[in-house]
């Protein structure tokens, strides 16, 4: 799949109230996620953000609009927006929106196609050079010290250094010189990096400033959810997947964590306090992260279709999975991966065989739980002779022999170092037996009741033929 087309946006904001809590370039970066994927601060009250992909939500104009409405309703008390083909006529097009702002047309000619409203200006692609040719040449980022030394040579627009031969300028000027020929002629390398995969929603923001302490990181952790959740709402998705990544600062070191709800989700709250949990293990005791981050980006790995169901009014039994797919989610965010088990049934007929325990990576639906299933040997519930008592086993980690005196092959009395306890009803024999080939097992399975109320599950076995019968304790019934 082939990367979209360059097209980058600048931002600049006049500052309005400051917040105690956030520098004022993370607040203006975080509010102009709305308009981007992309955000990358450029001072405090300027920042830069991938433009690509808007011819196909209604143009650059929205984009716009979109930008400026994002950066007032945070507290600016201005803003200008310049786009174009690459970073340095996007930033340009934005001071020259700012200082034309009020007028009806900015003194000259602007290049065909261009497009100026009172606070933006739209480069249309393949005009950068034409735009940047007559703009003076103060609007370059380069040096101050070549900029006074091009002035005093009589370069005073940015056509006039673009004209020049490249090879002069570097045997004069060096490395200074040939950057600035570079941009003159609108050519920028300053550009994003390509999406990982275009047709996954994901949100990346550079911070102003290395961040050494959780709380800017949060900050920017909401803005980037907004953002990706309502692109999986675009494309009527539901993210099954994420990942984190933070990039150090100073280092090409990249720490990543993933993300893996219990029923995919695209709820915000829910994502939110998964992925506070994924970065809350990479600070200290003191709440310090282990190196300073830089950049933080959110990548939905994996989608599937939305899969919760309509509830009925006039239904009361009715569950909301997604209830006990965010409980098991946070359980796990924040107890570990391994933390929340379930029964998973086995085809073996021994009871302390039947299940075993694994890891509980998601949330089954009734439908799901009944298909998955296995009908139980009978032993797993106790009903009084009336029909009126239903109880479910428990079995104990391991089977205790315990001391039995039957009367006709029944339980009547279970004996322990205790004392002793009458057993007023008993049912059985259940026979089960198996696993000749490797440990072989020949039991007679008793539901017994003491004269306290106590409900067991009890079990005589002889081991080996010609021996004594022996007694066992298995379960009980609550």
């Amino acid at each position: 799949m082939n990367a979209a087309p360059s097209r980058v946006a600048t931002v600049l904001a006049s500052e309005g109230p400051a917040s105690p809590d956030v520098s004022s370039g993370n607040r203006l970066a975080t509010a102009l996620l709305a308009g981007s994927p992309r955000v990358a601060p450029l001072g405090p009250a300027a920042c830069r953000v991938d433009a690509r992909g808007w011819d196909r939500r209604g143009g650059e104009p929205v984009l716009v609009r979109t930008l400026r409405e994002a950066t007032l309703s945070t507290g600016f008390i201005g803003a200008w927006v310049g786009v174009g083909d690459v970073a340095v006529v996007a930033d340009a097009a934005a001071v020259l929106a700012r200082h034309l702002d009020g007028r009806k047309s900015h003194g000259g000619s602007l290049p065909r196609g261009v497009v100026h409203d009172e606070a933006s200006i739209i480069v249309p692609p393949g005009a950068g050079p034409a735009f940047l040719s007559p703009l003076p040449l103060s609007l370059l980022p380069i040096p101050d010290e070549l900029r006074v030394t091009l002035r005093t040579l009589g370069f005073h627009r940015i056509g006039e250094l673009a004209v020049r031969d490249r090879n002069e300028l570097e045997a004069r000027f060096g490395p200074d010189g040939v950057q600035a020929h570079r941009w003159a002629r609108a050519e920028d390398d300053r550009a994003f990096r390509p999406l990982a995969a275009q047709d996954l929603p994901e949100a990346s923001l550079e911070l102003d400033g290395a961040a050494v302490t959780l709380e800017p990181l949060l900050f920017v952790l909401r803005h980037l959810l907004h953002r990706v959740s309502e692109d999986l709402l675009r494309v009527g998705r539901c993210a099954s997947r994420l990942s984190l990544e933070l990039h150090l600062d100073g280092s090409s070191t990249v720490q990543r964590a993933k993300v893996l709800p219990a029923r995919a989700t695209r709820r915000e709250d829910l994502l939110y306090d998964l992925c506070r949990a994924a970065l809350e293990r990479a600070v200290d005791a003191k709440g310090r992260l282990a190196a300073p981050v830089r950049e933080i980006t959110m990548r939905v790995e994996e989608t599937t279709p939305p899969g919760a169901r309509q509830g009925d009014l006039f239904t009361g039994d009715w569950r909301d999975p997604m209830a006990a797919a965010a409980a098991l989610s946070r359980l796990r965010a924040r107890l570990g991966e391994e933390a929340v088990t379930w029964p998973h049934p086995r085809s073996t007929h021994r009871p302390e065989s039947r299940n075993r325990w694994r890891a509980a990576a998601s949330v089954e639906t009734p439908e799901e739980e009944k298909a998955r299933s296995i009908p139980s040997s009978g032993a797993g519930r106790f009903i009084s002779a009336d029909g009126a008592l239903e109880s479910t086993l428990h079995l104990l980690p391991e089977p205790v022999e315990v001391d039995v005196w039957a009367s006709h092959g029944c339980p009547r009395e279970l004996r322990t170092t205790t004392g002793s306890r009458s057993l007023i009803v008993a049912e059985g024999p259940e026979r089960l037996s198996g696993d000749w080939w490797q440990d072989p097992y020949r039991r007679e399975y008793y539901r017994a009741c003491t004269e306290e109320g106590e409900l067991l599950w009890l079990y005589r076995e002889w081991r080996e033929k010609g021996t004594k019968e022996r007694w066992w304790l298995h379960g009980f019934y609550d």
